[in-house]
């Protein structure tokens, strides 16, 4: 059974403690990730990065396009760019959930 099939479809609905808990759920894969993003991320994910949400379907497409990669310089100029995004837009997700309206997409529309 896929241990992620419970998972939202926007992983920034989950409250902290669901952040820790589904961190937890998926250790193996949050080492795995994290240690590969290590190798494709500028600048490094911070020891505490959520890099098991690589493992959930809302980054399934991502994922693929990372799975091939073993360095930064396999991935194509716009693979990398949506790393470095999706690094930087989940930072502090075990973190705290301040800020994270800003990418909200009804959000960006209205201002």
């Amino acid at each position: 059974m896929d241990p992620t099939v419970n998972f939202p479809h926007d992983p920034r609905e989950l409250d902290l403690g669901a952040r820790h808990h589904w961190c937890q759920r998926l250790v193996a894969q949050q080492r795995s990730w994290l240690t590969r993003m290590c190798s494709l991320a500028e600048p490094k994910p911070a020891a505490d990065f959520p890099a098991f949400l690589l493992a959930t379907p809302p980054f399934t497409a991502l994922a693929s396009r990372l799975a091939v990669a073993v360095t930064r310089s396999d991935l194509p100029t716009a693979t990398q760019d949506e790393v470095d995004r999706f690094v930087d837009a989940f930072g502090d997700y075990l973190r705290t959930k301040k800020g994270e309206d800003v990418f909200d997409r009804n959000a960006r529309r209205a201002g």
